[in-house]
């Protein structure tokens, strides 16, 4: 079973938490006190929906990140990621997902993401050193 991760944005307790959602159980948690590490992750959007957004229909859910896992770190254990990249997403600016080019990198698979505040990172992955003694 895939998990989805989400920016929450509807009013209420959960305003501006990310929403880890497994099958039923779902999760919120504060982006300032957490880093979400999504493994095996795609970027999913709602093209039709985000395109009456950005004509001016009023916000509603059209994109989130789809994973086969997410571990849910506190963020004062936690080293702040490398970045690579980011990922961004606003459907009043663009349509889809998209990188610091513009480019649209809908339905684009990671082997991992990450979060940092508010943000989505592509990570550094640093290769772990092989031990060569015999």
């Amino acid at each position: 079973m895939m998990t989805k991760v989400r920016f929450h944005l509807a009013r209420g307790p959960n305003y501006q938490r990310w929403q880890v959602k497994r099958g039923d159980d779902v999760r919120f948690y504060d982006p300032e006190d957490v880093i979400l590490e999504m493994n095996g992750a795609t970027l999913r959007n709602q093209r039709g929906t985000a395109e009456r957004i950005l004509a001016g229909e009023n916000k509603t859910v059209c994109a989130w990140v789809e994973c086969e896992s997410c571990v849910v770190t506190p963020r004062g254990r936690s080293a702040v990621p490398a970045v690579q990249e980011f990922c961004h997403y606003n459907p009043r600016r663009r349509p889809h997902w998209f990188n610091a080019k513009r480019s649209d990198i809908d339905n684009t698979y990671y082997e991992c993401l990450a979060t940092f505040g508010r943000l989505i990172i592509i990570p550094k992955i640093t290769p772990h050193e092989t031990n060569t003694s015999t």
